[in-house]
């Protein structure tokens, strides 16, 4: 029985061996995850927080932006509506062509005609320069704008997707500190069960000691009182069987040196049922041998059986309580995993809800922008082009 449990020690100290092998090899993995996730982490803040600090200022500068572009708009048409009137149109013409024009003109005649006539004509296109000008600069700032939209329209989309596929990641992070977390708990559960086994283990091979130390007394006792009754009964029956010898040895002898009496008597014989009797003490005497020795080899035999029994226990004792110094070991260090994992795993869900938050904040920017994307930039289009024609109107109208 004894040989039996330890061979299932070993067994299950070969087991608790490999689970100790793997719980390490998966800590070090954890440890590697713990600082990759950590420099995710801080690259993630940093990147957060100077996202923040941009879309700031993207913030108020797009309703500056905004509130510009409504304004520009505004008086563009207003500009474009007075400058496509007739009235106005035959009133900048005749206005802005009269001084210059005539002046030049006048004075074409004694000086190079050519010339002054290509200055008068000149002057009638310079009336309306500011005014391209302004035009222009309202074109360049739009077609700005669209490529300023073109670009916000490109970071949104990446930055949505970054968002997502860093959330997906650390998503999959959290299932897996979730898996290992509950993986650490069964093992701790395990490993504190099979502590609290391995004791009590000890406690009953203790306890059978114990009583097997017990029962080998009693038994010695009895042995020793067995050995000093056979001495007795074999040292009496001796005596006896001595005796009886001498009694008859002695009447033989005066049976040699017989005289004759006076008057004839009958001779005396020993009885001869003493044989038997001195035969029965000798077979007595020897059983009483025979069971001395048969209660020495049983002894002997006892004693044996009792020294192994303590060698196994021993060694099944020593080999319990090594498993237990293993096993918590095994389990301080998974209770400092667990720890380390919890820790991560905290860490790691705060990191999805600032991730939540963010791609909430995106959304909030971006979707209006990504939604009306094409037709903010077609009505651009279609401002940009009609600014270019009220430019062509100005421009017809100077040489008109």
């Amino acid at each position: 029985a004894k040989t039996a449990q330890i061979r299932e020690g070993e067994k299950l100290e070969e087991q608790k061996e490999d689970e100790l092998a793997t719980t390490d090899n998966t800590l070090a993995e954890s440890k590697e995850d713990l600082e990759e996730e950590e420099k995710v982490l801080a690259e993630n803040q940093e990147f957060l927080k100077n996202l923040e600090s941009t879309c700031s200022t993207a913030e108020s500068d797009f309703d500056k932006r905004k509130e510009a572009r409504l304004e520009e708009m505004k008086a563009v048409a207003e500009t474009i509506q007075i400058l496509q009137e007739d009235e106005a149109r035959d009133a900048m013409s005749s206005t802005y062509a009269t001084e210059a024009s005539f002046f030049l003109q006048l004075s074409s005649a004694s000086n190079k005609e050519q010339q002054q006539q290509q200055v008068a004509s000149t002057a009638e296109l310079d009336a309306f320069t500011k005014v391209k000008e302004a035009i222009d600069g309202m074109v360049a700032t739009l077609k700005q704008q669209m490529e300023d939209e073109v670009k916000k329209n490109d970071w949104c989309k990446d930055e949505l997707h970054s968002t997502e596929m860093t959330t997906a990641k650390t998503e999959d992070l959290k299932a897996e500190l979730e898996a290992k977390s509950a993986s650490l708990e069964a093992t701790i559960k395990t490993l504190s069960t099979e502590i609290k086994d391995s004791h009590a283990m000890i406690a009953q091979n203790q306890l059978d000691l114990q009583r097997a130390t017990e029962d080998r007394k009693k038994e010695n006792l009895d042995f020793q009182k067995t050995i000093a009754d056979q001495t007795m009964t074999i040292a009496v029956l001796k005596k006896a069987l001595d005796r009886l010898a001498t009694y008859y040895d002695l009447l033989q002898t005066k049976s040699g040196a017989k005289q004759t009496p006076p008057v004839a008597q009958k001779e005396y014989s020993p009885n001869k049922a003493s044989t038997g009797v001195m035969e029965m003490i000798e077979k007595l005497i020897f059983e009483a041998g025979d069971l001395q020795k048969a209660a020495k080899s049983a002894e002997m035999q006892a004693q044996v059986g009792y020294e192994t029994l303590i060698a196994d226990t021993n060694g099944a004792v020593a080999a319990l309580q090594k498993e237990i110094v293993s096993k918590t070991a095994a389990k301080a260090d998974a209770e400092q995993e667990l720890l380390s994992t919890q820790s991560s795993l905290g860490d790691t869900v705060r990191e999805l809800e600032g991730l939540a938050k963010y791609n909430a904040e995106l959304h909030q920017e971006c979707d209006y922008l990504l939604k009306n994307f094409d037709l903010r930039q077609s009505k651009r289009g279609e401002e940009i082009e009609a600014l270019q024609q009220a430019k062509q109107i100005l421009s017809g109208a100077a040489l008109s």
